[in-house]
């Protein structure tokens, strides 16, 4: 299966050490300590214990708003 792009799209190099960086310099000046030692399971737990709750599909909605330019 080929994969059409659209003419008006373009295609951008990213330099992945630079946006690396630029990532933790962003970690860094929010205060975001990554844990590498969280699994789905518990990051789901963990969402539930902050008051997620599952059937409000929020990000969902948010990237079905931003398709659609509501």
């Amino acid at each position: 299966m080929a994969i059409e792009l659209k003419p008006d799209i373009k295609i951008r190099v990213v330099d992945k050490a630079e946006l690396r960086r630029k990532l933790e310099e962003q970690d860094a000046l929010t205060g975001f300590v990554p844990d590498r030692t969280v699994t789905p399971q518990k990051l789901r737990e963990m969402m539930l214990a902050d008051g997620v709750r599952p059937e409000d599909n929020l990000a969902s909605r948010d990237i079905i708003r931003m398709r659609e330019g509501e």
